[in-house]
C-alpha cells in the first residue's frame, strides 16, 4: 500500500507542475514588447533601458494586452517630468478591466516620493483575466494630477489561473500513468 501511495503522490506532483504558471517579467527594454499595444497616449522611452511613458495629460494612456494576463505588479515613478521642472506631482488613479470591459481592479497611488530614476514605486495588483490596464488623465476627481509618470517591469502571470499544460508536459503525465498501470500488471 505505502508504494502505491508513494506512485500517487508522484503523479500528483507532476501534474501539479504542468499546471504552474510561470512569471513573465515586461522590461520595455526596446520599443516593441511582444504581446502587448500601447493606447492613448502611452509611448515608449529608451532613458534608463526602456520603459513606458505615458504622454498626453488629457487622454487616457493604456497597455492593452492580445490576451488575457494574470497581472501580479508593476513599477511606476514620477520620472521623466521631473526633468522638465515642475508640474503637480502626486496622486494617479489606475485600473485593470477584462475583455468585457468589467473593472477588475483600481487604485489610486501617489508618486510624489518617486522623483528619481534609481527609484521605482511597485504597485501590486494580483488579478486574473486582465485585458487592459489604464492610467487616467487627467484623473478621477480629486486626482485631477498635471504630470506623466513612467511605467516598467510589469509582471504577469506568476501563481494566477494556471496555464495549458504543454504538450510535452502532458506526454510526461501520460508516460508516468502508463508505467503505473504496467508495474501495477507485473506485481
Amino acid at each position: 500500500m505505502s508504494r502505491l501511495l508513494r506512485n500517487l503522490f508522484l503523479v500528483l506532483a507532476i501534474l501539479a507542475l504542468t499546471v504552474k504558471a510561470e512569471a513573465t517579467l515586461l522590461t520595455f527594454d526596446t520599443d516593441t514588447t511582444p504581446g502587448i499595444t500601447l493606447g492613448g497616449g502611452m509611448l515608449w522611452n529608451g532613458i534608463g533601458g526602456g520603459h513606458l511613458y505615458n504622454e498626453w495629460w488629457n487622454n487616457d494612456d493604456d497597455i492593452l494586452f492580445s490576451s488575457p494576463i494574470h497581472l501580479n505588479d508593476f513599477q511606476m515613478n514620477a520620472m521623466p517630468w521631473e526633468l522638465y521642472g515642475g508640474g503637480d506631482i502626486g496622486f494617479i488613479d489606475i485600473a485593470a478591466f477584462d475583455a468585457g470591459n468589467n473593472q477588475l481592479w483600481q487604485s489610486t497611488v501617489d508618486l510624489s516620493n518617486y522623483t528619481d530614476w534609481s527609484n521605482w514605486l511597485t504597485v501590486s495588483v494580483d488579478a486574473d483575466n486582465v485585458s487592459r490596464l489604464t492610467f487616467y488623465a487627467p484623473g478621477i476627481a480629486p486626482h485631477y494630477n498635471g504630470f506623466w509618470p513612467s511605467i516598467d517591469n510589469v509582471r504577469i502571470n506568476e501563481d494566477g489561473q494556471p496555464t495549458v499544460p504543454e504538450p510535452a508536459s502532458l506526454s510526461l503525465l501520460g508516460l508516468g500513468l502508463l508505467g503505473l498501470l504496467r508495474r501495477r500488471r507485473v506485481s
